[in-house]
């Protein structure tokens, strides 16, 4: 909005996107081959800081045109996100695991044996607390852009650099009082850290196939270790091909055409932004609603919701309502976050903890790295389709793939660990024979 107000021009604003772009999307790999050797809490507060100075120089040294100091306010900002998201996710855990560990079974024991992880308090915390974590960040996502909005149209667009920066520094700083409570990095101690499949207090048998982490490791090693991590896990693996799936071939597209279908069908811009608010907040509630979603079946019902996405993208085409189209988009943001929540819940329990960091550098970079070339995908379409079309190839590719991915039995439980075989009741005891002079004695 500061751009435009200073009469940036649109190839401006483009280019300070694809500079944050291209540095979160180039380094995200290798940020979390970097937090897996440091301090998640010491990477998270400087890049925390660093967006805090970049912020301060950008209002005080930027004048509205593209030069170093916005590309480089930019870049860094990207480079920071790259770190600072997988940070907050490994962080988690380790800040809810003093509380919970106390509620531990007094054998070391942390859920049931089918990996359905009900049993587990930690489990159970971290899956709520990725939720509420979640939650707040959808939250910020639609208040602080509203808030940014209102700042620079109402004082200057130094005054929405500003109020960015201060919120980072309070992140910072909180970032900072957390890491200094809960200091020591745990020592791997429970089933979901010893790796996929591995029960507690048992040595595998199979060679290990996991990344080295040798310290003398590169880190474009390390980096691509993070994927192949996920690759080992069957069920990690097929979330992975959905997500890249969804985004290049449908999410992608239909993002390009909904506005053009929307202004074809007669609606404005505004209901456009309306109904994109309202797919915002619906991710509020998801990842409230995925904070709650534990059990055997949490892969089923993460899929059921991540399904809901598909309405959304068929219901322009089905209604011309904007109430009706309000409600469904409220209903994909539910189901597509609380899927992700729950998805981070899993992928924290089926990787070694040593592997933590690039795994979930690797899950984002599946989830965000193709979203522009689905974007240009879908530009290129509109020259030979219309939106119409675009929107149902691309609802219904969302409702094929997720019901066929409920047909693996690992995704419909998120978990790699084999269910127990079931109990055979024993056979009925037969008599013994009687004596042959007891059976002479009943003839005669």
């Amino acid at each position: 909005m500061a751009a435009a107000q200073s009469g940036t021009t649109a190839e401006t604003i483009g280019a300070v996107f694809a500079a944050r772009f291209i540095a979160l999307g180039g380094v995200v790999l290798f940020s979390g081959a970097l937090l897996d050797r440091v301090n998640p809490v010491a990477a998270a507060v400087t890049a925390d800081a660093t967006r805090f100075l970049a912020l301060i120089a950008l209002a005080l040294l930027w004048d509205g045109r593209l030069d170093a100091v916005v590309l480089g306010v930019a870049v860094l900002i990207g480079l920071c996100e790259a770190v600072s998201e997988p940070a907050l996710l490994l962080i988690t855990p380790q800040v809810l695991r003093k509380d919970t560990r106390a509620a531990r079974k007094p054998d070391g024991g942390t859920g049931a044996p089918d990996g359905s992880g009900s049993a587990d308090p930690e489990e159970a915390a971290v899956t709520a607390a990725y939720g509420l974590l979640e939650g707040m960040r959808n939250t910020s996502g639609i208040v602080g852009p509203t808030l940014a909005a209102t700042l620079v149209a109402v004082l200057s667009s130094s005054a929405g650099a500003v109020a960015a920066a201060v919120a980072f520094g309070v992140s910072a700083v909180v970032t900072r009082w957390a890491g200094a409570r809960y200091a020591a990095r745990p020592v791997p101690d429970s089933p979901a850290r010893t790796g996929p499949a591995e029960p507690a207090g048992e040595a595998s048998t199979e060679p290990s196939t996991e990344p080295s982490t040798e310290p003398d490791e590169s880190l474009l090693r390390s980096a691509l270790g993070g994927l192949a991590v996920l690759w080992r896990v069957r069920w990690l693996r097929h979330v992975q091909i959905l997500a890249v799936v969804h985004v290049l071939l449908a999410v992608g597209p239909w993002m390009v055409a909904l506005p053009v279908f929307l202004l074809e069908t007669g609606h404005s811009a505004t209901v456009y932004g309306f109904v994109l608010g309202s797919f915002a907040v619906g991710t509020v509630v998801g990842a409230l609603v995925g904070g709650r979603v534990t059990g055997r079946s949490r892969g089923l019902y993460s899929l059921a919701l991540l399904g809901l996405f598909g309405v959304t993208v068929l219901a322009p085409v089905a209604t011309g309502s904007v109430l009706l189209l309000t409600a469904a988009f409220v209903a994909g943001g539910i189901g597509q976050q609380a899927f992700d929540v729950v998805k981070m819940a899993g992928l924290r329990r089926e990787v070694p903890e040593r592997l933590h960091g690039r795994a979930f550098s690797a899950d984002f970079f599946f989830s965000f790295a193709s979203l522009p070339l689905g974007q240009l995908f879908g530009a290129v379409l509109l020259r030979f389709a219309d939106a119409r079309t675009i929107m149902l190839w691309a609802g219904v590719l969302v409702l094929v793939t997720t019901a066929a991915a409920m047909l693996s039995p690992d995704a419909r439980r998120f978990s790699s660990v084999p269910l127990p075989a079931p109990r055979t009741p024993p056979a009925p005891a037969q008599a013994a024979p009687l004596p042959e002079r007891v059976r002479d004695a009943g003839t005669s």
